[in-house]
Parts: C-alpha cells; sequence; structure tokens
C-alpha cells in the first residue's frame, strides 16, 4: 500500500499582477530576456497561439506568462517532498523570479493549489461511510439513492490572511481532492513569502488522516505504481 508520504501532489501556482497593455507587443523581448536569465536549465521557450510565453523548464515543469499573470501548471511532487523546507521554497522562488524578470506590476493576488487523486475501491461507498452520508440525506431525506454515481462538494472559508477552498470530486473509480489558498498582494513581499506563511506542511498534515483512510482502500500497489508512473512522465 502506498503510504500518504509517497502520494503524488500535482501543485498549481499564480502570481496575479496589474495588467500589462503592451505585453502582446513585447513578448518576444520578454521571452528572449527570460532565456538569457534562466539559461540551461530551459528545455522549451515559445510564445503559444494566444500570444502568451510557454516555458518548459527542466525536471520543473511549465510555467505560462501572460499580460496579468505568471502561472505554474502541473508541477508533480509527492507529499513527503512538499512538506520538506527545500521543495516548497524552490517552487515559489521560481515563480518569485520569472515574475521579477517579468517586470514591476502591482501584485493582485497570490495563490497556490494541491490536487491529489485516489483510487479506493468503492469510492461513493466509502464516502458515505466517512460522514457524506448526512449531506445526502439532507438533500434526499430517507428517498436518498443508493446507487449515485458521482459526487462533488467544495467550501469556501476566510484563514486569517487567506480564503482557503476545498473541493472534493467523486466518481465510482477515484476520489479527486483540491485544497487552494488565495492571499492578497498587499499582505505579503513575494510569491516566496506568501508560500511561507501559506504553510503547505500544515495543509497536507491535515489532509493526512482522510488521504489515509482513501490510501488503505486502494488495491494494492496501484497508488505507489501510479505515482512512479507520473514522477516517471515528468522527467
Amino acid at each position: 500500500m502506498a503510504t500518504f508520504d509517497q502520494s503524488i501532489v500535482s501543485v498549481y501556482g499564480r502570481l496575479t499582477h496589474s495588467w500589462d497593455f503592451a505585453f502582446y507587443k513585447n513578448n518576444g523581448e520578454i521571452a528572449n530576456r527570460m532565456r538569457s536569465v534562466i539559461g540551461s536549465d530551459v528545455k522549451d521557450i515559445r510564445i503559444d497561439k494566444d500570444g502568451d510565453i510557454d516555458i518548459e523548464i527542466k525536471d520543473e515543469g511549465n510555467f505560462l506568462i501572460t499580460p496579468g499573470a505568471v502561472i505554474a501548471a502541473g508541477w508533480l511532487t509527492d507529499s513527503k517532498s512538499l512538506s520538506e523546507k527545500p521543495e516548497i521554497e524552490k517552487f515559489a522562488s521560481i515563480i518569485q523570479s520569472l515574475a521579477e524578470i517579468r517586470g514591476s506590476f502591482a501584485v493582485e493576488f497570490y495563490n497556490i493549489r494541491l490536487f491529489l487523486r485516489f483510487r479506493p475501491d468503492n469510492s461513493l461507498s466509502l464516502l458515505r461511510e466517512q460522514g457524506f452520508e448526512s449531506s445526502f440525506r439532507l438533500i434526499c431525506g430517507e428517498k436518498t439513492p443508493s446507487d449515485i454515481m458521482s459526487f462533488k462538494f467544495s467550501t469556501t472559508r476566510n484563514r486569517g490572511k487567506f480564503l482557503d477552498s476545498v473541493e472534493l470530486e467523486a466518481s465510482l473509480k477515484e476520489v479527486q481532492y483540491r485544497y487552494s489558498r488565495i492571499g492578497a498582494g498587499a499582505d505579503f513581499d513575494s510569491y516566496s513569502t506568501f508560500v511561507a506563511a501559506a504553510d503547505i506542511p500544515g495543509l497536507l498534515e491535515e489532509l493526512r488522516p482522510f488521504a489515509e483512510t482513501l490510501l488503505a482502500a486502494e488495491p494494492r500497489g496501484l497508488g505507489l505504481n501510479l505515482g512512479r508512473s507520473l514522477l516517471s512522465d515528468m522527467k
């Protein structure tokens, strides 16, 4: 059985800043400047069909530069690595560096989102047992169907300086979990400062009990083999 520390996490990050009206006129120059600064770590850099700058950095994933944001998509790691300071600092520093190369713009929002996928046997039955049966009964009463094919749950709340959202989506074969944390640009000096304050290790520890329940119900070897495959594809 795969452990929670071995669980693959896909990390999404976004730094949203004031709109650059000259971006599409200068995107080639900006791309060349980024290539020059990042150097040999750039695997590919191109202008996509929308005029945005798509950067692939060796072993680190894809980053998108738009007129209003610096975006990291699909940074793949495992829960244990993400809980350790070097990994999350590395993720944050790349976004911050790209934003600084990009130029000086007023930051509006910072965002980081974690995505995990689990494939327990009898996903929906397991969620019922974990307390979601009461949600079904609140809506359907005593006529709650036993043959539900999918389930979606989402909630948003304020936690200090952050706006957090949780999304849970389940089908007969898998459970998808997303946790998003947003901070206002005025509250943090940089993306790195935001990520440090966001306490990603703490968020993962909050998730651990629920995740371990799902992992324990996965077919033997599934989670670990899936994780190895995803990380192999990333290299």
